[in-house]
């Protein structure tokens, strides 16, 4: 370990130089490198990626005390918000921008080997290194900047499409769960103290907030894997999603924000957090309803003004509008009386693999998928219970995969 005994001003002068110098190193390798727009997404990706999960991971490595930071300018719950964003940029468009064809692992390793292993401990007050600071900083790097990078990279290259999703749905919950209700209880008041609050409250709120984070999982998933894309409009689907969540709400993901907003902020008993829910209605009213106009209909005008004028924004509908109808291939012994009262479903009686195919998608599911599939058309509660099961059994079979590695989309 090196003892770097640096007197306070200059401790101060670091942690201003690991906000601006990551700066300077992403504006420098942006125009030196003359980087494509498809790495100027990747690397926005990976900055938005890294900011609440730093944030999250460094929140746990205070409350665990792995390290804690020194100073109260410009804290947030004890975490200076100048190093969380330097370190979002570093390790994000900073360390992808100059080493674009060297691995996440390569570049991370000596940084964690190097400068972390010889320097962490001797940057008192900036920083306090607790007795397991070395495992906090693994952490960290495994579950936020490495996958940072990695993010980056494969937008990039447009492949790994379920991991890239899988990484901005939990960028996304981050932001909706942890980051912004933090931000609010600092300005106005209001304190997490999870363990102070009543039992019952908290096995009440938990099912809710669950059900709710489906709704916004469940689009996130579609849009993957029936879009072809992701959620963010810089790297949009290649085909319209109406299927699954989306036959019942045309904006799931908005409803699902403001549903956790509600939920948790009548669950820590704050009005600012439930008034949140007014910033996803503020969204859609401008946000969304903007590349609606400009971006959907423009790349589907033969099958979103329909959808659009069937499906609302806020409130689901308890049927399903189906454009066409899908195909279930199903044996008659598989057939549950609950199918037959399904909407948009072309149901044929046939023994073999059961198969499911919404109209005009090039993916055909089969066996429990397919049956999961197929409840999706009943009605808008069943719909959510089938894609509570589909969240996690689809993330563990395509997330595995490299099917997605190229454009192109098996059968």
């Amino acid at each position: 370990m090196i003892d770097l005994d640096l007197p306070e001003p200059l401790m101060l002068a670091l942690r201003w130089l690991l906000l601006i110098g990551p700066i300077f190193l992403v504006v420098v390798m942006a125009f030196v490198r003359t980087t494509t727009t498809r790495e100027k997404i990747g690397g926005l990706f990976a900055f938005l990626y890294g900011v609440p999960i730093i944030f999250i991971t460094h929140s746990m490595a205070v409350h665990f005390g792995w390290w804690h930071y020194g100073w109260d300018a410009l804290m947030v719950d004890g975490l200076p918000v100048d190093i969380i964003l330097g370190g979002a940029i570093l390790f994000g468009p900073g360390l992808y921008f100059t080493f674009p064809r060297v691995g996440p692992l390569l570049i991370c390793l000596p940084i964690i080997l190097g400068l972390h292993a010889t320097v962490f401990g001797s940057l008192e007050p900036l920083v306090f290194a607790g007795p397991y600071w070395f495992g906090g900083v693994l952490f960290v790097f495994i579950t936020a900047h490495i996958p940072a990078i990695y993010l980056a990279k494969w937008t990039a290259e447009d492949r790994r499409l379920p991991m890239r999703c899988a990484l901005l749905a939990i960028m996304t919950g981050g932001l909706i769960l942890v980051v912004l209700p933090s931000l609010i209880m600092h300005a106005m008041g209001g304190n997490w103290a999870l363990l102070d609050r009543p039992v019952w409250s908290t096995v009440f709120a938990v099912p809710f907030l669950i059900l709710a984070s489906v709704i916004g999982l469940s689009a996130n998933q579609m849009l993957c894997l029936q879009g072809g894309g992701t959620p963010i409009p810089l790297d949009p689907t290649k085909r319209l999603v109406r299927s699954g969540i989306y036959a019942y709400v045309s904006n799931p993901m908005q409803l699902s924000a403001a549903l956790i907003w509600i939920i948790l902020g009548i669950y820590l008993q704050n009005i600012w957090i439930v008034a949140a829910a007014g910033m996803a209605w503020v969204f859609v009213q401008g946000m969304v309803r903007w590349h609606n106009r400009h971006d959907l209909l423009k790349r589907f005008p033969n099958g979103w003004p329909e959808y659009k004028q069937n499906v609302p924004e806020w409130r689901p509908r308890w049927k399903p509008w189906i454009a066409a109808p899908a195909k279930l291939t199903i044996g008659k012994a598989e057939l549950w009386p609950r199918l037959q009262r399904a909407e948009g479903l072309s149901i044929e009686i046939r023994d073999g693999t059961t198969r499911y195919q919404p109209a005009g998608e090039p993916r055909v599911f089969e066996g429990l998928e397919a049956r999961l599939f197929a409840l999706t058309h009943v009605n808008f509660a069943w719909a959510v219970a089938a894609h509570v099961v589909l969240l996690g059994l689809l993330a563990a079979k395509y997330t595995s995969a490299r099917i997605f590695d190229s454009n192109k989309v098996p059968a």
